[in-house]
């Protein structure tokens, strides 16, 4: 899926399964209960997102930029950041396990983070 921008769409415990986003722009979306299952985001643009009670597992992030994101009780496992920028970011309650971070820039981070398993590279 590409060329497509999301502004203000609410997706409420959406499954996403082996999708690839390639280049979309997801402004002022609010992720609720949504399942991120073998995706891929490559060039997308998170900006004012909001991510409640999200899963991402076997997730690839590739040149994303995460602007004034809050990810809350968001579970990553076995995701690879590669090349992605987290600008003016909070973590509250997030799970990472099994997660590489690669060439990834923390710029006005916040972390509220119960357990960390994650491994940077």
């Amino acid at each position: 899926m590409g060329g497509v921008a999301f502004d203000g769409v609410v997706f409420d415990g959406v499954v996403f399964d082996g999708v690839v986003f390639d280049g979309v722009a997801f402004d002022g979306v609010a992720f609720d209960g949504v399942v991120f299952d073998g995706v891929a985001f490559d060039g997308v643009v998170f900006d004012g997102v909001v991510f409640d009670g999200v899963v991402f597992d076997g997730v690839v992030f590739d040149g994303v930029a995460f602007d004034g994101v809050a990810f809350d009780g968001v579970v990553f496992d076995g995701v690879a950041f590669d090349g992605v920028v987290f600008d003016g970011v909070v973590f509250d309650g997030v799970v990472f396990d099994g997660v590489v971070f690669d060439g990834v820039v923390f710029d006005g981070i916040n972390f509220r983070i119960d357990k960390l398993l994650f491994f940077l590279v």
